[in-house]
């Protein structure tokens, strides 16, 4: 059953009239927040909903967007909560902010647009409780105002047409279910989302890269694939093993208490066997590429087992995770040289993976600023404050760049110069306030490492 919410009658009316199709039902929650959640928890509990749909207008917060025009959502935040419920994934989405309010003040609006491009008053509530129950969300927003002056005026205009318009988009979306729908199981979904393996996107250029510098070029095509297999087990049994120790932590955070473990959709004993999955790949991998990575293996571990726990002893804690990062191109280097002779290449390499994570992890906690210093937990944030920890990341971020410019120097080209200003690009945008912090975490700097790894891989 597919539960398709809309706040008011006037934007449900339209779907209603084409026919409400088999296998739906619709609801009309009210406007605001509270009565978003009543109706979204009522459509799941009550009538059995697996996929959730909201539906109506919105306003806009960037000029760029058009009237009428009607936008799905990758991202959904309040006004207050910065971070943000992720919906959808693709191409042409938008971020919304829920408020509590309507927006019709242009100071206001801007402020908001920071955080998204465009506003209502029930999405995030529909998010979270899709989130909460592990179900699909869909949002669907056709725009009316743009939260200026006029905007109360405008929406009376145009919210009969623009609802006609969000309609038909839903009708497209129930014949054409899209990744939003998916069809993972309950726990693989689960599993998924613990793991976040997708974010291996973080080291494994780097680990490419790394084994470049090694081979002199490109290394053999089973050296890479063992790599690949190494880096994944690395990295799923970090992310497993920092879940676990973090989870008291994350339950009180209001931002991750959602999170599998600290929530209980996943199991201490499903927690343990993911990082024990994550080591036995780890270990095979490094097996196979040659005795000499196996018997070194376990250092790389110690500091991705251990470097969450920094957080409780030492605000330098973002600099553990540097190191645990930075050993993933010599380990790749070592696994094709079968050597712990490192050049100057490789080594400028591993500093600037060191200050390129180690720096956007002190941006990455801008967002726990208040939760950390109440809880007391260490973080650069935390105890300088937002400015001087930025100015402590830039330093950061000054240092790894000016080895990457060293490395390219040394084995780069025409080519390889074009990553090397996508990556100076992406390292200036994570200081643009306009842009969201988890955004400038995601994918922005995911955006600067890989530019830095093909430094070398088109050098």
């Amino acid at each position: 059953m597919i539960g398709i919410l809309f706040a008011t009658e006037v934007e449900a009316q339209p779907f209603i009239d084409r026919g409400v199709p088999e296998g739906t039902v619709v609801s009309i929650s009210g406007m605001g927040l509270e009565a978003a959640r009543i109706a979204t928890e009522k459509l799941v509990k009550e009538d059995k909903c697996t996929t959730i749909i909201n539906a109506g207008v919105c306003g806009a917060l960037i000029n760029r967007l058009e009237r009428g025009a009607v936008y799905r959502v990758s991202m959904v935040s309040t006004e207050h909560l910065k971070a943000g419920v992720n919906v959808g994934i693709g191409l042409g989405l938008k971020r919304l902010v829920t408020v509590d309010e309507p927006v019709f003040e242009p100071k206001r609006r801007k402020e908001l647009s920071k955080y998204g491009e465009l506003v209502d008053m029930e999405g995030y509530a529909v998010a979270r409780v899709c989130e909460t129950h592990d179900i699909p969300c869909i949002l669907i927003k056709g725009v009316t105002d743009f939260g200026d002056g006029a905007g109360k005026e405008d929406i009376q205009k145009h919210i009969a047409p623009v609802s006609e318009t969000v309609a038909e988009a839903v009708l497209l979306c129930l014949e054409k279910p899209n990744e939003s729908r998916n069809k993972e199981s309950g726990f693989w979904k689960k599993i998924h989302s613990f793991t976040k393996v997708e974010h291996t996107i973080f080291s494994l250029p780097l680990l490419f890269a790394g084994a470049w510098l090694g081979a002199g070029g490109m290394p053999t095509l089973k050296a890479l694939l063992l790599i690949a297999l190494v880096g994944l087990g690395a990295r799923t049994f970090g992310m497993a093993v920092n879940r676990i120790l973090d989870r008291n932590i994350d339950a009180k955070n209001p931002r991750t208490k959602n999170r599998e473990l600290a929530s209980g959709t996943l199991s201490m004993t499903q927690g343990y066997g993911v990082a024990l999955a994550g080591a036995a790949l780890y270990f095979v991998g490094c097996a196979l590429l040659g005795s000499i990575v196996l018997k070194i293996s376990l250092i790389p571990l110690i500091p991705l087992a251990l470097y969450s726990l920094l957080k409780r002893f030492t605000p330098l804690c973002h600099y553990g995770i540097g190191v645990a990062l930075a050993l993933a191109p010599l380990g790749a280097f070592i696994a094709v040289t079968n050597s712990v002779a490192f050049t100057p290449e490789v080594v400028l390499l591993a500093l600037f993976t060191f200050g390129w994570i180690s720096g956007f992890d002190i941006i990455y906690a801008l967002m726990d600023i208040d939760f950390d210093r109440e809880n007391k937990i260490c973080s650069i944030p935390a105890s300088l404050g937002s400015s001087r920890a930025q100015l402590v990341a830039a330093i950061t971020h000054l240092v790894s760049f000016a080895a990457l410019v060293l490395l390219w120097m040394s084995v780069g080209s025409m080519l390889s110069f074009i990553a090397l200003l996508v990556s100076a690009t992406a390292f200036g945008a994570g200081y643009l306030q306009r842009i969201p912090v988890h955004v400038r975490f995601f994918p922005i700097s995911a955006i600067a490492g890989i530019a830095g790894a093909l430094v070398v891989l088109l050098g």
